[in-house]
């Protein structure tokens, strides 16, 4: 275990994609890193376990692409949609192009691959204060003390470090405009979805499935908090889960997004900066490539002399909002369709029509799309 009082250049609260591709960077820019995560690892996390294309560039240049690709998966080769009614519309994706990994496999692997480059892990430690010195940060958990100049918060939607240091995101969550929360399993594989990632409107929310390595299927539903119990007992109905089946839950789905670089050497990424609708499967993307740009920021703050912390909090508030730039659309209108179901099943009933609109649309989050016209069930 390290000793407490340690002092490095870059603190990181949080060990998930986010943190984890945070401290690669940064030990591999040469900076000394530490990585404080309050559960040990591995551990469950609630996700959808897709794997998009664009994840996959972002690993090759952290230099863990092979480790993940050797991880228990399934190659997804299709989509499906269906209707609250049942009718469902298919679409193949390109070769190769979607994996459905668990995030207890994938998070570990890529925190292991950290750990071994150099990242120094304080696993089993939550965070129980943060204070600002003239120059640095102090981090206390309830068993170390440890100071950096720079502090990036990687610790999720619900995180701990802006809870302490930003008064604004206890406003941001409390006012919410959605009051949705997913609910999350994973089953034995059923035939039907083999190989398939599908999103399926229901009375209470909508559920996304997906087949992921070992032989399982990756439920979530979202619902809001007042209709669980209905969203549960429609998924038994539905699709065979278990009456005494152990669910996970995340929330809230949705919240206002936070300044990425609010305070003089303290970084914002993923989850805890900005949160996007699950569906999509790009978190991971954002979550990845936000927790690189966190380790670039870091450096820059720590060689730019007098003008560093000016200079990397311009620097990463400028690279974080391109990083969304001309992305989020596509997420925020599959917000729109699963938040209003009536919206998500009028959509449908026009793709049915037009499947080249719903191609196109989806070679949005998964590129070049292979090609007809669909399946129509």
């Amino acid at each position: 275990m390290p000793d407490s009082d340690s002092e490095y250049d870059l603190i990181i609260n949080g060990a998930g994609p986010a943190g984890s591709a945070c401290a690669l960077a940064a030990v591999r820019a040469g900076l000394r890193t530490a990585i404080v995560e309050r559960v040990p690892f591995p551990r469950h996390k609630v996700c959808g376990d897709c794997f998009n294309p664009s994840v996959w560039p972002v690993l090759a240049s952290l230099g863990v692409e092979d480790a993940v690709r050797s991880l228990p998966h399934t190659l997804l080769k299709r989509v499906r949609f269906v209707s609250r009614r049942g009718r469902a519309l298919e679409l193949p994706l390109p070769p190769g192009a979607e994996y459905g990994i668990t995030r207890r496999d994938f998070d570990d692997a890529l925190l292991r691959q950290a750990v071994k480059a150099g990242a120094v892990l304080y696993a089993g430690s939550p965070v129980t204060g943060i204070t600002r010195t003239a120059d640095s940060w102090r981090v206390v958990t309830d068993r170390h003390s440890l100071t950096a100049r720079v502090l990036v918060a990687a610790d999720g939607r619900n995180s701990t470090t802006s809870r302490l240091l930003l008064p604004s995101s206890r406003s941001a969550a409390q006012t919410a405009a959605s009051t949705r929360l997913a609910l999350q399993c994973h089953l034995p594989l059923a035939e039907t979805y083999r190989n398939t990632v599908a999103l399926e409107w229901t009375k209470h929310g909508y559920c996304g499935l997906a087949h992921v390595g070992g032989g399982l299927l990756n439920l979530c539903l979202v619902t809001t908090g007042k209709k669980v119990v209905e969203a549960k007992a429609e998924a038994t109905g539905r699709y065979g889960v278990p009456t005494d089946q152990a669910w996970s839950s995340i929330a809230p789905l949705n919240r206002a997004p936070l300044n990425p670089a609010p305070m003089a050497g303290l970084f914002l990424t993923g989850d805890a900066a900005r949160v996007v609708e699950p569906f999509t499967g790009e978190g991971i993307f954002y979550a990845l490539r936000s927790g690189q740009l966190a380790a670039e920021a870091a450096r820059r703050l720590l060689t730019s002399g007098d003008t560093g912390p000016a200079h990397a909090a311009s620097f990463y508030a400028s690279a974080h909002r391109m990083l969304y730039h001309r992305r989020l659309w596509v997420n925020r209108l599959a917000r729109f369709t699963v938040t209003y179901p009536w919206a998500g099943n009028a959509s449908l009933a026009v793709f049915r029509l037009f499947p080249q609109g719903l191609r196109w649309l989806t070679s949005k989050v998964v590129p070049e799309t292979a090609g007809g016209a669909g399946v129509r069930k």
